[in-house]
């Protein structure tokens, strides 16, 4: 009995996890004919196909279905873009977070106040070197038959963007500067800390 019962949540289980596999749409039209590898599994593409991976950052954003392909791709493009600030903002909050050297937002409200409000905007203006690198569209017809809420075309994008770390390293430096003027001499040196080990850990080459 105990292993027809878990026999049975097995195939319960199973069951499930196919209906959340399965489509509700097909693919009637392609930048391609296949899916890129990126798309589906980008560390597995950058060891095969990307030689200097490890001098460069990537970030990928695939959008919902939308009614044209210029749109659908042009948002992918922008969002991929943006998250690179977003990344590097978040990572750069985490650091001053989570710091052995104590967290100086703390300590002083005018510089938590521009880190919570202010910081993504920051990383964004220093950014320069954010490459568009790839994209991928697909025509997607989505029918209620297969568990759509409604039949419709709809077009779907993804989009690659690559730095360099070079370049985050710069943005990483001039954020810094940026944080430091704004905490006294003391805090000075903590915040050059934190924030000269966080651009290691984030560009450093694995």
């Amino acid at each position: 009995m105990k292993w027809l019962l878990v026999l049975c949540i097995a195939v319960v289980m199973t069951a499930c996890s196919s209906r959340r596999l399965e489509k509700d749409f097909k693919v009637v039209d392609a930048s391609s004919q296949d899916i890129p590898e990126w798309v589906e599994d980008l560390d597995e593409w950058l060891d095969d196909e990307e030689k200097d991976y490890k001098k460069n950052r990537y970030y990928k954003y695939t959008t919902e279905p939308k009614n044209d392909r210029s749109t659908a791709c042009e948002i992918a493009k922008a969002r991929s873009a943006s998250s690179v600030a977003s990344e590097v903002s978040t990572f750069i909050k985490q650091s001053l977070a989570q710091s052995s050297h104590g967290d100086p937002t703390k300590e002083n409200g005018e510089l938590s106040e521009y880190v919570q409000d202010d910081l993504t905007k920051l990383v964004q203006a220093e950014l320069v070197g954010v490459q568009n690198y790839k994209v991928y569209w697909e025509k997607r017809r989505f029918l209620k038959e297969k568990g759509a809420k409604r039949d419709f075309d709809g077009y779907v994008c993804t989009s690659l963007v690559k730095i360099s770390k070079a370049n985050l390293k710069k943005a990483f430096q001039r954020s810094e500067e940026a944080l430091a003027s704004k905490v006294d001499v003391k805090a000075k040196e903590q915040v050059q800390k934190i924030m000269q080990e966080a651009a290691e850990a984030y560009t450093k080459e694995e």
